[in-house]
C-alpha cells in the first residue's frame, strides 16, 4: 500500500508536527509550503493522500482542492482539510468542493491518524489512474503550469455552472413539459455544435417527446428519429409518443447511426437524451462529456416540469382520459360563445355518446371499459383539428368545441370523427378487441336567435344526439 502522504501548509511549525506524528505511524511524508508547491508535488509524486491548511500564500486550499479534483491525474487521491476554521461554512464549502475530510488543527493525533489511514486504504482500493500518457508533462510542470491549470478546471466548473443555471431559469419560466423540454435543449444546443437535439419521457400511460433541429432535417429523418426514441423508452405498440418538433424542416438527410444517447436519472418515469454531433469524426467522448455532465439537472427540469403539469392537469383534466374535464371544457365554451359574439364569427359544438358502452363494462369489466374511453378519447383527438377543444363532458360522452366552424362544417367534422372511432380496435387488456361506434349530435350559435349561452348551444346538440340515437346510433345529426 502507498504510504506516502503530502503534507500542505505554509507554517514550518505546522508541518513538523504533522511529519513527526505521521512518521511515528509508518507513514512516508512530503512537505510543500503552499498550494501551487503542493499541486505540483501531488501531480508529480501520487501520494496516497494529501493533508492540506486552506489558508497559504501564492495559491490556498480551495484551488489546490478544486485542481486536484478535477484534474484526470489527481482525481484519485484523498484529501484531507486541516484548518484553523471550524465555523460551518468553511467545512460545508469543503466537503462540497470534494475534499474526503475534514479536520480542525485542535486535532487528537490518533483522530488524524486514523482519517489519514483510513483515506489511504481507500486509496489503495481504488484502480490506479492511467498517467503514462502525460507523465512527462506532469514532472515539467512549474508553478505557472499549475496556475494555467487551476485556470482552465475553473473555467470549465464556471461554463458547467453557467450551463446549469440557464437550465433551472428556463424550467421555472416553463408552462409544461414541452415548453421546459424546448427551453433546455436550446440551452444545450449552445454549448454542443448538434445537429439535432431530443429528449423523450414515459410514463404509466403515456410518453412524450421534443426534438430540438439546429439544422433543417428532412420529415422522414424525423420520423425515424420519433421511431428510435420510442424503442428507447421501450413503449407498448399501444402507447403514442407525444412528439413536438422546434425548428425548421427542410431537405437535409442525417446518419442517426451516430446519435448518442444518455438515460436520464427522473423520478418515476423512464427517460433519454438523444443528440447528433455535427462533425462525424469528432471522438465520441469529447462531445459527450459536456452533456453527460448536465443530464442530472436536465432531469431535474424535466422532472419539475411534469410535476407542475400534472398539478396543472389535476384541476383541469379528466384524469382516464386526458382530456378537459366537465368544468373546464364547460368554461372554454363560454369563454369561445363570448368571442365569437364580439366578433361575429360562427361556433359550433359537436356532443359525442360512445354506443353501447355499457355492454363493454357488463361483458368485459371495467379496466376494458377504461381502455374503450382513453382509446375514444385518443381518437377524436387525433381527429380534431389543433384549434378545436375537446373535452370528457361525462360518462361516455365527450364535447367538442369548434371555433370559426358554422354548422354545415361542423357536421363534416363530427363525420369525420365517427369514421376515426368506427375504423379503430381497441385492444382490451386482457386480450381480444372491441369495435367502437358513436353517436353524434352537432348544433352552431347561428340557429340559435338572441344571446345564446352554453347551455342554449349544448341543449341543443344534446336533441340531435339522441336523435342520432334513435336513428340507429353511429350516426351524426343533423
Amino acid at each position: 500500500m502507498n504510504r506516502r502522504i503530502l503534507v500542505v501548509d505554509d507554517s514550518e511549525v505546522t508541518r513538523a508536527i504533522l511529519a513527526r506524528t505521521l512518521r511515528r505511524a509508518g507513514f512516508e511524508v512530503l512537505e510543500a509550503r503552499d498550494g501551487a508547491e503542493g499541486a505540483m508535488a501531488a501531480l508529480r509524486e501520487q501520494p496516497a493522500v494529501v493533508v492540506t491548511d486552506l489558508e497559504m500564500p501564492t495559491m490556498d486550499g480551495f484551488p489546490l482542492l478544486r485542481l486536484l479534483k478535477a484534474d484526470p491525474a489527481s482525481t484519485h487521491i484523498p484529501v484531507l482539510i486541516l484548518t484553523s476554521h471550524g465555523e460551518a461554512a468553511s467545512r460545508y464549502w469543503s466537503l462540497r468542493t470534494g475534499a474526503d475530510a475534514y479536520l480542525t488543527k485542535d486535532f487528537q493525533p490518533a483522530e488524524l491518524l486514523a482519517v489519514v489511514s483510513r483515506l489511504a486504504e481507500q486509496a489503495a482500493a481504488a484502480p490506479p489512474p492511467a498517467l503514462a500518457a502525460g507523465a512527462a508533462d506532469l514532472q515539467a510542470m512549474g508553478p505557472i503550469e499549475v496556475l494555467a491549470r487551476v485556470a482552465r478546471h475553473l473555467d470549465a466548473s464556471l461554463l458547467q455552472a453557467t450551463v446549469v443555471n440557464a437550465l433551472l431559469e428556463q424550467g421555472m419560466a416553463a408552462d409544461d413539459f414541452h415548453d421546459a423540454a424546448r427551453g433546455a435543449l436550446a440551452t444545450l444546443s449552445q454549448v454542443v455544435d448538434a445537429q439535432l437535439l431530443a429528449v423523450a419521457v414515459a410514463e404509466m400511460h403515456s410518453a412524450m417527446a421534443q426534438v430540438f433541429l439546429q439544422d433543417p432535417i428532412h420529415p422522414s429523418a424525423i420520423e425515424a428519429l420519433n421511431d428510435r426514441l420510442a424503442r428507447a423508452l421501450d413503449l407498448p405498440a399501444d402507447t403514442p409518443l407525444e412528439t413536438r418538433i422546434a425548428g425548421e424542416r427542410g431537405d437535409v438527410t442525417v446518419d442517426l447511426e451516430r446519435a448518442v444517447w444518455l438515460p436520464l436519472p427522473l423520478r418515476e418515469a423512464i427517460g433519454v437524451l438523444a443528440f447528433l454531433p455535427r462533425d462525424g469524426n469528432e471522438p465520441a467522448l469529447a462531445t459527450t462529456s459536456p452533456i453527460e455532465a448536465l443530464t442530472g439537472h436536465l432531469a431535474l427540469v424535466l422532472d419539475n416540469a411534469r410535476l407542475s403539469q400534472r398539478l396543472q392537469e389535476l384541476s383541469t383534466v379528466d384524469g382516464l382520459t386526458m382530456q378537459l374535464n366537465h368544468r373546464v371544457i364547460y368554461d372554454r365554451l363560454t369563454e369561445e360563445l363570448e368571442r365569437a359574439r364580439r366578433y361575429q364569427v360562427p361556433l359550433s359544438v359537436v356532443l359525442c355518446d360512445l354506443d353501447h358502452f355499457k355492454q363493454v363494462n357488463d361483458s368485459h369489466g371495467h379496466l376494458a371499459g377504461d381502455a374503450v374511453l382513453r382509446e375514444a378519447a385518443a381518437v377524436l383527438r387525433r381527429c380534431l383539428r389543433s384549434t378545436d377543444i375537446l373535452g370528457r363532458y361525462g360518462g361516455e360522452e365527450f364535447l367538442a368545441v369548434l371555433p370559426q366552424v358554422d354548422l354545415d362544417a361542423a357536421g363534416v367534422a363530427a363525420e369525420r370523427l365517427r369514421q376515426g372511432l368506427e375504423n379503430h380496435r381497441v385492444r382490451l387488456p386482457g386480450g381480444g378487441e372491441v369495435r367502437i361506434t358513436a353517436s353524434f349530435g352537432a348544433a352552431s350559435r347561428d340557429e340559435l336567435s338572441g344571446t345564446p349561452s352554453s347551455d342554449h348551444l349544448v341543449s341543443l346538440a344534446d336533441h340531435r344526439l339522441y336523435e342520432a340515437k334513435a336513428a340507429g346510433r353511429n350516426c351524426v345529426r343533423p
